[in-house]
């Protein structure tokens, strides 16, 4: 019982970090090429590239976490693990 609820917190942890992740992915991702810009001088040429390209890894890493945390969840609360 005690194995099962930790196991369903750490589920549930995941699941809120991975919607965390989602929410904040426009601003993370104005956060990851702004250092960009910062470590290439200040300018990029492509900016709304990278900075698309920092959204979508955001958006992707968050849709994982919160899938997987989603289904550790309902497995432990159905019984199944």
């Amino acid at each position: 019982m005690k194995k099962n609820l930790l196991k369903l917190i750490i589920f549930a942890v995941i699941f809120v970090i991975g919607l965390i992740i989602l929410m904040n992915s426009i601003q993370l991702g104005k956060n990851g090429v702004s250092n960009a810009m910062k470590l290439n001088g200040g300018v990029l040429d492509n900016y709304v590239m990278y900075y698309e390209q920092y959204i979508t890894n955001y958006r992707f890493a968050g849709a994982i976490l919160s899938i997987l945390g989603g289904l550790g969840v309902v497995i432990n609360i159905s019984g199944k693990s």
